[in-house]
């Protein structure tokens, strides 16, 4: 069967390869040529395109949880808190500072000088307004669980802050605030939302200028903007879902950037730009039923992959191995002293006859399509796992089929492959939904960790926190609760002369592009 695997792989790596060559040029042996003195410099391009995987489904900001739509938003919105790209941390946007009250009140003074797109001043009575409409259960916003500890907000004594009450304390709120956009009162109340499907007002550094439907958006610099000024005063988000024709378009100067791209195209690109994305693999443990409520077993499963061969093999390394843990370096409360397993089929099957492992059938439920090598990832596992001793069955079910399933734990398979973000870069947020019993993805029950994750949820002192998440992240290595596989690349194409460095929030801003 190891055999059989090495060949599997190499034959995908060699495909990949392949792929990823087909069409690319060879290098120039022409000499290089200098213009003359006399010449004056070509004049900098200052309009961009982009080509999106798909047509945003609206434009308001607070309702869908739409990717799409986001990269068109986060150009014309603005939140009180962004997220600083070298340090993940939350720092100041609409907001100049955090003032803690009380364990559920805090005051944020708002920044003065601040206009919408229509030239009218950005008020402390619009950010309470913004707040409190996204968690107004009636608006039924999707990305309502991202601020779900806010209760209320509303404008300080002063008129030029807002108080923001929560359920609690709650020491991640300003990362919870990067995910909420400002919008203006008197432009969307007493609107429905499909009446601003087609609009957008915000404070940022593009204003929004038409939807060809089907086709295009396009976007302008805004004149009074209160930032530094963007070099790009004009974008074109183009809708181009699949990826070949995005690297046709790429290669033909149809488009400046084509995003999300298979790691098979990285060789034909005129430019590569990648760091390290938000998406991390797994797979879930059912530790209600099973042979996988057996601690041996679930350490088996981890011991069984070779995750440096599959990141290399399927993503041409574009993607890492996750280190014995859910999430990666940077994340608060991620325990940089932990590594991954290592691929030891023996131990794994050593492992398998401690538990008294007797080839009782395993199902690894899985789904196609929804993410990146999602379907051959899962086949490689199940190559792996049966290689080490499991006697291991795959079922590839619809999307559908697959949400229904990871939300009933009732139906709960002894795996499930999955993937999660996490937005809020705290490990609150991946242990809350995929530890907690409470949450809405775990599969497991254990009070010992539900007390740590109740406790740190309320935590205000980062150190005791952090060090509250780096012991359960120990405890979670010792008994693992799911497969940690594979942190990925987010991989974008460009044109040659573009500048650009993306984040590690995975945010496109071409506030922070350029050309050459």
């Amino acid at each position: 069967m190891k055999k059989h695997l090495s060949i599997l792989l190499v034959c995908i790596l060699v495909f990949g390869l392949l792929a990823a060559g087909c069409g690319s040029k060879p290098a120039s042996t022409a000499p290089a040529t200098t213009a003359p003195a006399t010449t004056a410099p070509a004049e900098a391009k200052t309009d961009i395109v982009i080509a999106l995987q798909g047509e945003p489904t609206t434009l308001d900001p607070q309702f869908p949880d739409d990717g799409n739509m986001r990269v068109v938003t986060w150009q014309v919105f603005e939140p009180l808190f962004k997220i600083d790209a070298a340090t993940l941390q939350a720092v100041p946007c609409l907001a100049t500072e955090a003032k803690v009250v009380d364990d559920s009140t805090w005051q944020f003074p708002i920044r003065e000088g601040v206009k919408w797109h229509d030239g009218t001043p950005f008020t402390a009575e619009d950010a309470a307004y913004s707040i409190n409409r996204i968690i107004d259960p009636a608006f039924g916003s999707q990305i309502l669980s991202d601020v779900s500890t806010i209760t209320g907000a509303k404008v300080g004594d002063d008129g030029k802050s807002i108080i923001v009450s929560t359920n609690g304390a709650d020491p991640i709120l300003l990362k919870r605030l990067t995910k909420l956009d400002m919008v203006q009162k008197a432009f969307y109340e007493g609107k429905k939302t499909e009446e601003v499907t087609k609009l957008a007002m915000g404070t940022g550094p593009y204003v929004f200028k038409s939807w060809e439907q089907g086709k295009q958006i396009e976007v302008e610099a805004f004149a009074d903007y209160w930032g530094d000024k963007p070099v790009i005063t004009k974008g074109t988000f183009r809708f181009i879902e699949e990826p070949v024709t995005r690297l046709f378009a790429l290669k033909t100067n149809e488009i400046n950037v084509a995003v999300n791209m298979y790691p098979e195209y990285a060789a034909d690109m005129p430019k590569i730009f990648t760091e390290v994305g938000l998406e991390t693999y797994w797979v879930r443990f059912n530790q209600f039923a099973g042979v996988m409520k057996d601690k041996n077993v679930r350490l088996a499963a981890n011991y069984a992959l070779d995750l440096q061969g599959l990141s290399d093999a399927l993503f041409l390394g574009y993607a890492a191995p996750c280190q014995g843990q859910m999430g990666r370096a940077g994340y608060f409360g991620y325990n940089d002293s932990l590594s991954d397993y290592g691929y030891d089929p023996a131990k794994a099957a050593e492992l398998l006859k401690t538990a008294g492992y007797n080839g009782e059938e395993v199902e690894l439920l899985s789904e196609r399509g929804r993410w990146l090598k999602d379907g051959e990832l899962t086949e490689a596992i199940a190559a792996q796992l049966a290689e080490a001793g499991f006697n291991v069955t795959t079922k590839f079910v619809s999307w559908n089929e697959w949400l229904d399933t990871l939300f009933d734990k009732a139906k709960t398979p002894d795996m499930q492959y999955s993937s999660t973000s996490n937005e809020f870069f705290d490990m609150d947020r991946t242990y809350s939904a995929l530890v907690a019993s409470s949450g809405t993805q775990a599969g497991l029950n254990n009070p010992e960790y539900d007390k740590i994750i109740a406790d740190a949820r309320i935590e205000m002192d980062p150190v005791k926190r952090e060090q509250m998440y780096k012991d359960l992240a120990a405890k979670l290595h010792d008994d693992p609760f799911a497969m940690y596989l594979l942190v990925l690349n987010d991989l974008h194409g460009g044109s040659e002369n573009l500048n650009w460095a993306p984040r590690q929030d995975s945010r496109i801003y071409l506030s922070e592009m350029s050309f050459s």
